[in-house]
């Protein structure tokens, strides 16, 4: 463990203990994200690597950002 992690989880363990099981909670969410974006990059690199990957414009890729996270924009 980092210095940098213990001394949060000193910290934490000042807090009453549902905040501390909800800063816990929290923290396995973010490191499973984590994980699962990771998976996700290394799976993309292997299909570029297999020639699976297709070209993206930038335009392309603007316009599906857009569509996947304005909220209520177009």
């Amino acid at each position: 463990m980092t210095k940098m992690l213990a001394a949060a989880i000193k910290e934490v363990k000042k807090l009453p203990t549902d905040v501390q099981d909800t800063i816990g909670i929290n923290l396995i969410d973010r490191v499973a994200a984590w994980r699962e974006l990771r998976a996700k990059i290394a799976e993309g690199i292997r299909e570029a690597d297999a020639g699976l990957a297709k070209p993206l414009s930038a335009k392309t890729l603007i316009r599906e950002f857009r569509k996947r996270h304005a909220k209520g924009k177009k």
